[in-house]
Formats: C-alpha cells, structure tokens, sequence
C-alpha cells in the first residue's frame, strides 16, 4: 500500500536543504508529532507491579530465568495502545510519554521522591513528571518487598569502604549504575531481520540439547540457555499482542484507508520480530520491537540502531521496486521517530542533574565508509537525514561518521541539518576512530563497522557487550582541589588518600605535577573497584538475558554478556573537568613558578575565599585576573596545550592499566578505557568543587567534554579545534566528545558554508580530532527562549552527547549553554 495517501498536497522549500530538493510534509506525522509534543511525561506502574508478581514467584530460580520469566509475564499482561494514524506500534507503556520503574534495580528513591525529598516529580526545576493517585498508590505498595532486595541494596552492602567513601565524597558518580540498566549498546539486527528471533531460538534449543550436564561448564550454560527460550517467547508474545490489537480495530474501523492500514499493521506484527522482515515496513517495526522491548527489560540509557542507513538500505531497495516512493519512506520513518520520542527515563533527581533533557539517546549512525574503504552513504542516508529535518525531536540522535572520502553532497546535507539547530547530526571521525578501536585489538573488519551509543563511544554493533563507556563520572575538577590540599577536602576535612603536600608546600612545577597525577591515579584506581563491584552485582542479579541473546556469541557460549558471552568487551568512565586541570596546571606554572608574580600561598589563599577578600595585595579579584590571563586550552598555544597533553595521555594510560570483570573469560579486550562524555555532569559536579587555579569561582561549572573552558577561547575555532588535535585522541577509544557554538549567521552564504565544511575536513582528517558538534544559535535567541519559554516550545540545543528541547532542562544547565563561546566562521 502506498503510505502517501495521507502526505500534505503542499511542499515547504527549506532553503539549499539537500541540493535544494524539497522536503515532504507528512500530515499523518504532524499531527502525531503536536501530540506527543503536548504531552505530559507520565511515570506507570503497571510494569513494576508485573515485575514484583513475577519475582514473588520466581525467588529460588537462576538470575537468568528469573528475568526472562518476568519478561515473559509482562509482555503477556503489560498495557498496550495503537494511537490514531500511527504505522509503526509498540510501547512500554500505554501513556502517550511513558516512564516505567524497575523497582529490581532500586525503588526507594520513588519513594523519597513521591515523599517530597529532595522534591515531588511534578515541583522539578527540569525533567518534570506527573503521577497520578492509583500508580503513586501500586509504587507504594510494592516498595516494601523490594528492601534489601534491589540492585543498589546489593552494591551497597558489597562495595568496599574506601570506594564508596570516593562514591560518597563527590569525586566519583556511579549512583546511575546503581539504579539503573546499562544500555549503551547496539544488538545484532541485521541478523535479527536477516532470520528472525525464531532462529535465535532454534540456534539456544540446539545448544541446550547438546549439553552434558554432569560437566559442571554445561550446567552452568542451562539456566542462560532456557532464558533465551522464554525471551523469543515473551517477543512473540508481545508482537502477536499489537497483532489482534491492530486487526480488533481494522474491523471496528469505518475509514476505508485506515481499515487498511491497520490490516497492514496485524500482518507486519504477526511476522516480525519472529521470523525475517519482507519488506520496509516490516524492517522498521522490528528493529523498533526489539529496541522496545530492550527498554522493558531494564532501563539503560542509549539502546541504539547502529548504521542504520546501511541496515535498511536493501529494504529500501525492494521498497522502490514495490512501487513505494521517498515520501512513503519518509512518512514511515516519521512515525519511527516520533515513537523514539515518547520513551522516558526517570531517575533521581541528583542522577537526572547529569542526564537533563528526558534524554533516552537511542542513536542512528549513518554514513561512514565499508571494508573495503569505499564510501558507504546511499539514499537511506539522505532520507533518514530528511526525516530529521522533517521531525526536529531529539529522538532520535543523529551521529554522522566522516572519512576521507567523504563526498560534497554529504557534508553538505550534514550541514543542511545543522543549521536548523539542535546540535543534529554530531560528527565522528573514522580516521581516527578506526585506529583506536585497532589499538585495542578489534579486528579491522570488525572496527570499520562501529557505529556509535550514548554520547560519543563507539561500539562494533551485534559483537560487544553493552557500556563500551559510560561507567562512573571522574570528577577532575575535585581531584585538582584534593590535589592542592595534601589529599584533604577544604569542604569536609575527609582525606580518604594522603597527598603530597598542599599548594604552598609546593617548590616547583614539578612537585605540583606528580600531586596531581598522584590524586588522579588513586581515583581512578577507586573508580575501578566501584564500578567493577557493580558490574559483578549487575552479572550476579540483573544478568540481562535478552539483550544477551541479541550479541554474538552469547548463544553459541553459553554465556549472557556479563559473563564474557560478547566478542568485544570494553568499559570506560567518563572524565569531568578536562581542561580546568589543564587550565590550572599552566597557570599556577607560568604565573607562580615561573613568572613570580604571585606567590602560592597568595593562589592558595584566593582560592580558599573564592577570589573575594580585597584586603590582600594584589586582592582576591587581581589574582583571579592574573590566573584567567594565563594562557588557556583552546588557543592553539603550546604552552598550555603541551601541559593538557602531557597529563591528559597520563590518564589515558593510567585507564588502561585495569582490567574489567570479564577479562579473560572469553571475550577480545576487557580493559578499562578512557572516555571525555562528561554529558551535562559538568554543572552538578562543580558544585562540589572550590575555586580552581584557572580562574574558576567555587560552585561554577566544570568545563565539558574535551571542550575548552567556556570563554577562553578567544582566537577562534581554528585555534580550538587545533588545540584539541593535540590530544592524544586515538588512545580516547572510548570516545572523545567536543562542543563547539557557532554563529548561524556565519554560515548563511555559500562562503561560509564552504569554510565552515573545510573546518571539518582539516579537524577530523588532517588534525585527527574524534568528533565535533554545533550549536547554531544565537546568543540572544536563547536568552529570549529563557524568558519566554512558551514561544520556544521546539527550541533544539546540543547539550552533550545528545540534544534536548531547551525550556524544559533546568536554568543552570541553560546558562551553561549559554556560557560557551560564540564562534564565526
């Protein structure tokens, strides 16, 4: 059927968008779009209410069965809808923006919340949810069973004193892994659309079959392998569900069109996910089944599709040949995104600080280049791209890889994006992305087809386990502080590491240099222990047997991933705060050591009275000046870019050096890995943290990312993006991130567009920086969306490692935003 029936007869012109083609408007997907934008993000009970039953049954089983028979009651039993006009189907939920619990992983902080601590959902400063009386009533209820039972009741109760005081102390954040599912990953679909879940089924029978269970490996094998079964099951269960749904409507339905689209909608769903997709559509719906279904199993952030461009692309091919055109794609890619949209995530209000925009982040890369290094951009690209430029969400994240090869028409259409705002598509180098996953030993085929999760890491999709980063936040802002006071926090007095001296103490650079690297290595080393306690708590009671099922070769092993089932297997925190140490260590070396023209105690007395007493000579303010006019990260100047260098490799390698809980159990890798995806933890996190030797204040934010501490860039992006070329980028195999603000009236002209497209091709070939990502609005645009949020209810800003709409986040993340430097090109 031809899904354009329902397309506006008019066109809108978008300016030079795609060599000044024109972009379908899809009424169908308008209207589904006002929707979803006017709806309240609500939290629902039903799925931690079906949970808990199914637990309550299950408390003797293997951790393996009990999650797939859990999964297996709640898709028998979970609410569903099918909303008008929608093509593609599925839910967690049956609110139009649903937020489900997963009281396993922790429901006491619902309840301290729904008690008012720190806050109410509904009295959020951003991220706002609303709850009605009978779902607060059902959390209430269950909550009590799930004491001393949860997630986070069992990393509580195992975590190392020392590592937790470093939890506790504000340098490290793990709290997210505590309460929540990993995510961060991308499953094999193409060979889930390539066989269907039937298969996978068949393939885990086969191998069940062939156990000897008196060998104790074989018994251990069973539970995991009897989990798949019943997750195929649940899956079939689930689509058959949306089937006799959609075809209970199609005969209560008097529009002759709708009629038929819902008969279209019981057929897709009665074949997908379990057996091959035949068509388009059928592709669509069940790569969106499988990721939704991903979301009811656990709550992990950044369940993403990988190429996804290149995964349809033969689906789009026998679309055309069926007599489908571009905007029947485009309307079907539409309500895909707009399905991507309506999924929430709620966390702790202290958590959702350093995640802020509802942001979920299911990624779509495309572009990128083959084996073989041809370029792989087709026309599946550009219309996926189109349909951004069509929907603008935030959902989802658009992440656009960049090689050499890279055709004009390419980075022209990845520009035609960006200029409509909200930060979309990011970039991503394989010229140096490529090299990095090598150095880590991933095979080149393998490393060739990494796609991109959460903020910026990338992963080889189907093949490695889930969180290729994304394990604690590494607060280097507080590292500096400690480092600066003998081990001991100015706020607190606690000193969980003894230092090496305090500021005034110090006689040279050098000794300065090695107290910080001393404190970085103890943290680090603290991170490790937290975040790999939690992953040992993550494999002994979460176990994650669908997601494992989806990845080669947990099957096959025997093994969900946890238990070193994937190929691949990397893990990674994630740095705060890169340039403020930076930042710091030249000025204290240039103004202090070198220049004399401060003493370290004067520094060391600035910034214990946040630069504020004016009864020292030179006063507080002078020495602020002093400090900010040292010179800074992000100005093409060696000085300080050597020293950002110099310290920034040693964290890399110092990373390295650990290993995670599955290596040598099987899978390529299980190494720790850097990562600079702070995503919006840069404001929280400096809250914790005194004034800093850059010329910080107590309180303020962090710097974000690698990107240079906001306003000291003053030489213009060529300098920044030069900058941060020095970077040791390709031992960042977890992912480097930066931001960059441009002036959109930089880009109007055809010349503009051209430098600006040079910059990238300079940055991300020729200087092997990893990745970049635009802001193209103006200064005075956000301060006006501040003041009169409700004229700017679609207003895009690149936060991180993803976008979100502005005037919902809280005011502090806001002025950050604001805070970045404005460059022209």
């Amino acid at each position: 059927m031809r899904y354009a029936a329902h397309l506006a007869n008019d066109r809108i012109s978008t300016g030079a968008i795609f060599e000044r083609q024109l972009v379908y408007r899809s009424r169908r997907v308008d209207s589904l779009r006002e929707a979803i934008m006017n709806a309240v993000p609500e939290i629902a009970s039903d799925r931690a209410a079906l949970v808990t039953e199914s637990y309550m049954r299950t408390e003797a089983e293997y951790i393996e069965l009990q999650r797939a028979k859990a999964m297996l009651h709640t898709l028998r039993h979970l609410a569903i809808e099918i909303r008008g006009g929608e093509l593609i189907v599925g839910e967690v939920g049956n609110r139009f923006r649903c937020a489900q619990i997963y009281p396993e992983f922790d429901i006491g902080w619902v309840i301290e919340e729904l008690d008012g601590n720190p806050m109410r959902f509904e009295d959020r400063p951003g991220d706002k949810y609303h709850i009605n009386a009978e779902d607060e009533e059902a959390l209430r209820r269950i909550a009590p069973y799930w004491k001393g039972k949860s997630h986070y009741d069992r990393v509580k109760a195992r975590m190392p004193r020392e590592a937790w005081a470093a939890y506790e102390s504000g340098v490290i954040s793990s709290q997210f892994l505590m309460i929540s599912g990993e995510g961060h990953v991308v499953v094999n679909l193409k060979r889930v659309l390539r066989e269907g879940l039937l298969s996978f089924q068949a393939r885990a029978q086969a191998a069940l079959d062939a156990l000897d269970l008196a060998q104790p490996e074989d018994m251990r094998k069973q539970p995991f392998l009897e989990s798949v079964l019943l997750c195929c099951d649940a899956v079939e269960t689930f689509a058959n569900r949306y089937a006799d749904l959609a075809a209970e409507r199609a005969r209560e339905e008097p529009d002759p069109i709708r009629k038929a689209e819902l008969k279209k909608i019981a057929a897709v769903c009665r074949h997908v996910p379990a057996y091959p997709a035949r068509d388009l559509h059928e592709a669509i719906q069940c790569v969106y089944f499988i990721n939704t279904i991903m979301q009811i199993e656990n709550n992990g952030q950044a369940v993403s599709f990988g190429r996804l461009d290149q995964t349809l692309y033969p689906y789009y091919k026998k679309a055309l040949e069926s007599g489908m055109d571009d905007a029947d794609v485009l309307e079907l890619l539409g309500c895909f995104y707009v399905k991507l949209y309506q999924l929430c995530k709620i966390t702790p209000w202290a958590n959702t600080r350093s995640f802020l925009g509802y942001i979920t982040t299911p990624n779509i890369t495309v572009g990128g280049q083959d084996k073989n290094g041809r370029d792989c951009a087709n026309e599946m690209t550009y219309l996926i791209l189109k349909a951004q430029a069509m929907i603008k969400l935030k959902d989802p994240s658009i992440s656009a890889r960049y090689h050499d090869k890279a055709s004009n028409r390419y980075m022209n259409a990845l520009l035609d994006i960006n200029k409509l705002g909200g930060g979309q598509p990011a970039y991503y180098s394989d010229e140096t992305y490529v090299p990095a996953l090598m150095n880590r030993g991933i095979a080149w085929e393998d490393a060739v087809e990494y796609s991109i999760v959460g903020c910026a890491e990338a992963i080889v999709e189907g093949k490695q386990s889930t969180r290729p980063n994304g394990a604690a936040f590494i607060n280097f802002g507080k590292i500096l502080e400690l480092a600066l006071n003998e081990g001991v926090d100015p706020e607190t007095g606690l000193c969980l590491h003894k230092g090496k001296g305090s500021l005034p103490a110090f006689r040279s650079y050098e000794e300065l240099y090695e107290a910080v690297q001393d404190q970085l290595a103890y943290y680090i080393r603290q991170h490790v222990v937290n975040d790999n306690l939690i992953d040992f708590a993550t494999e002994e009671g979460i176990a994650d047997p669908f997601v494992s099922l989806l990845i080669d070769d947990c099957i096959d092993r025997g093994k969900t991933v946890k238990q070193g089932g994937a190929i691949y297997d990397y893990c990674g925190p994630l740095y705060v705060g890169v340039a403020n140490i930076g930042n710091s260590l030249a000025a204290l070396k240039k103004v202090v050591f070198e220049d004399k023209l401060l003493t370290a105690g004067q520094v060391a007395h600035a910034l214990a009275t946040n630069y504020e007493d004016i009864t020292t000579d030179p006063t507080g303010p002078a020495i602020r000046k002093m400090l900010l006019d040292a010179p800074k990260y992000g100005n093409d100047d060696d000085y300080v870019d050597s020293i950002m260098t110099e310290y920034f490799r040693f964290v890399c390698e110092e990373t390295l050096k650990y290993r995670t809980t599955r290596h040598g159990r099987g899978p390529i890798g299980g190494i720790w890995q850097p990562s600079t995806s702070s995503v919006s933890s840069n404001v929280p996190m400096g809250e914790f943290v005194g004034a800093t030797p850059d010329g910080r204040g107590r309180g303020e934010a962090l710097s974000d990312t690698t990107s240079p501490m906001h306003g000291t860039d003053v030489n213009g992006p060529t300098a920044a993006l030069k900058s941060v070329g020095k970077l040791p980028n390709v031992l960042v195999s977890g992912g480097q991130l930066l931001n960059l603000r441009i002036d959109p009236a930089s880009v109007e002209t055809a010349e503009g567009r051209e430098r600006l497209i040079s910059l990238l091709r300079t940055f991300l070939g020729d200087l092997k920086g990893m990745h970049i990502q635009f802001n193209m609005m103006s200064r005075n645009m956000l301060l006006d969306a501040q003041k009169h949020p409700e004229n700017y209810k679609d207003l895009l800003v690149r936060v991180a490692g993803y976008s979100a709409q502005f005037t919902p986040i809280d005011k502090a993340l806001q002025d950050d935003i604001i805070a970045r430097t404005e460059h022209s090109v």
